[in-house]
């Protein structure tokens, strides 16, 4: 913020939105000592120079250039996004997504295990589907590990975004205060040389607060877009949560009819009633994959819901 208004900057990209003042410009003590430091000498070399005169010219252009960067940058987070995440998300989650088909094979699976009646027939059908049920958890997990990595991709435009949203609130907080500073000397030039301080104020106010307007109307855009990520993370979690849950329970189901077939096999004469751990096991699996489409129905309820976020290219 120390080279917020020197003249040298790049010229400021175009924003097309419209103005918004619910978006908050408090600063942190700290912050507001410099704003004050850099606001104060600034507003006294504008009114002391000749309107017109070069070095008027010069601290326009640089009220112009206010927080630049930050708009250039917040600018270009938001388009290398776009709606990306919520893609990812959609790919795995929708009828014909893989997550999707995973879990329906996965559904059948269980389902046919747990309507066997007779141990051998059991036994039988977990031989066959055994390898089967493996690569499907397999393939959860896969599931799994894009969402994760999904997020950790989100978590870094997070923290890029926040950073520059904190430098667009300082700029406009900084635009704020020149305003309210150059508004007070125009106020006290007014007596003695009115055309001076109506100068001041078509030119000189006249650009500040238009630039105070376009850096608030940026930092409602960047916010925007930094809820919209959150939003999609969160979103991200809960199936991660429940696939990894139906993963785990499955594996464990695996194991557990597994076991009680060997048991069986070792006892001789095997009765329904022994298999009642593992029908357990599979009820517990369809209860875990009930789960995941509960969350899946719900996340892609609250995706069709939610407006596009800013910056989005689709």
């Amino acid at each position: 913020m120390t080279d917020a208004i020197d003249a040298t900057d790049a010229d400021a990209a175009p924003i097309d939105a419209s103005p918004t003042d619910d978006v908050s410009l408090v600063v942190p003590p700290e912050v507001a000592a410099r704003i004050e430091q850099l606001a104060v000498p600034f507003v006294d070399g504008l009114v002391t120079a000749p309107i017109g005169s070069r070095a008027f010219a010069r601290a326009i252009a640089a009220v112009e250039r206010i927080g630049d960067r930050e708009v250039q940058a917040t600018t270009q987070i938001a388009r290398s996004f776009g709606d990306r995440p919520a893609r990812v998300l959609r790919r795995l989650l929708d009828d014909d997504g893989s997550l999707t088909l995973n879990l329906r094979e996965l559904r059948r699976e269980a389902e046919e295990l747990g309507r066997e009646t007779r141990a051998a027939d059991t036994a039988r059908r977990l031989n066959r589907s055994e390898r089967r049920i493996r690569a499907l958890v397999a393939a959860l997990e896969a599931d799994r590990a894009t969402l994760e990595e999904d997020n950790a991709t989100i978590g870094q435009l997070e923290r890029a975004l926040w950073r520059e949203i904190e430098g667009l609130r300082e700029h406009a907080a900084l635009t704020a205060r020149l305003d309210g500073l150059l508004e007070e000397r125009i106020d006290t030039v007014m007596p003695a040389d009115a055309r001076r301080a109506q100068g001041l104020q078509t030119e000189a106010l006249f650009a500040i607060r238009r630039r105070r307007r376009d850096l608030v109307m940026q930092l409602a855009i960047a916010s925007q877009g930094y809820s919209a990520l959150r939003l999609i993370e969160h979103d991200n979690l809960e199936v991660i949560w429940a696939v990894r849950s139906a993963a785990t329970t499955t594996a464990t189901a695996l194991r557990t009819a597994s076991l009680a077939i060997d048991t069986l096999a070792e006892r001789g004469r095997p009765t329904r009633p022994d298999l009642a751990e593992a029908d357990d096991a599979w009820s517990e699996v369809l209860s875990a994959l009930d789960v995941v489409n509960d969350r899946k129905r719900a996340t892609l309820s609250e995706l069709s819901a939610r407006p596009p976020a800013a910056g989005d290219d689709a």
